[in-house]
């Protein structure tokens, strides 16, 4: 069992949402602790908790959401529900554009489960590492791009020896959509001096992470981390610290977004 931050974290849906969904009636707690009336999530209540994230980004309200779900798995009745509500929202400006992406592609995989992916755990031990990092409060996950600009043209522009990987940590307590304390960091070969908002550090080392691989675009986060929360809640972990995404293989000029490889590495310790 997670609780309501850890679950957060894990699913990336802020603990507002949650306790949201919960008011509806979408999706309550695993369990409520009798002495503490803590909010206890389970891994198991991952899969419907990314359908209803998925019908929420299409621009279904917690209505039309509660009336789809049970119909999910019906390919005929959701081809129906995805066109009328692309017919709606092709209507709308060119703000809406990203919701009516979301539902044609789906419409067009609605038959069909994809999974093309296999993920294994690994439990590792990460050590200290050297690096030059930018943190800052940004206004969505989506401008960590611009922050990997920014520290690809300081390294380059200050002449440091640096490797083509990336670590991204994120500092928040649990998952926000807007105002999030990021941090981007470098591997060097030394320590310098700080400039401009680059500072020089030591990452310090994991004794225990559970990692995960994951190719390809962002978008497979969701389901890598699904399998990591089981892996977690079965073996009898719980977390230990922040999460860090390990670009391994980053995106670049040369390599495209399919090509990339992502590690999720995640400090645990027995509960």
């Amino acid at each position: 069992m997670f609780k309501i931050g850890e679950f957060s974290k894990l699913v990336r849906v802020s603990a507002r949402m949650l306790r949201h969904y919960d008011k509806c009636g979408l999706l309550r707690p695993a369990e409520i602790d009798r002495f503490t009336g803590y909010r206890m999530y389970s891994a198991e209540q991952i899969p419907l908790l990314m359908r209803v994230v998925t019908l929420r980004d299409m621009g279904f309200g917690i209505e039309e959401i509660e009336e789809t779900l049970p119909y999910y798995d019906n390919a005929e009745f959701m081809k129906k529900v995805l066109e009328r509500k692309a017919q709606a929202i092709s209507d709308i400006i060119a703000t809406e554009q990203y919701k009516l992406d979301k539902i044609t592609a789906m419409s067009g995989n609605i038959q069909k489960e994809i999974d093309r992916m296999f993920y294994e755990i690994e439990l590792k031990e990460i050590p200290v590492i050297k690096v030059i990092s930018l943190r800052e409060i940004v206004p969505s996950f989506e401008d960590e791009i611009g922050q990997w600009e920014k520290m690809w043209a300081f390294v380059k522009q200050n002449g440091i020896d640096y490797k083509k990987t990336g670590y991204s940590i994120y500092h928040d307590d649990e998952y926000k959509d807007e105002d999030v304390d990021m941090e981007i960091a470098v591997p060097v070969s030394g320590l310098g001096e700080n400039k401009d908002g680059f500072v020089y550090k030591e990452l310090e080392a994991i004794p225990l992470a559970a990692t995960i691989q994951f190719p390809g675009p962002y978008d497979n986060y969701n389901k890598a981390m699904e399998k990591l929360a089981v892996w977690i809640e079965q073996n009898g972990y719980e977390f230990a610290g922040l999460i860090r995404g390990h670009g391994i293989v980053m995106p670049d000029e040369n390599v495209s977004f399919e090509n990339s490889l992502t590690e999720l590495q995640v400090p645990v310790r027995k509960a």
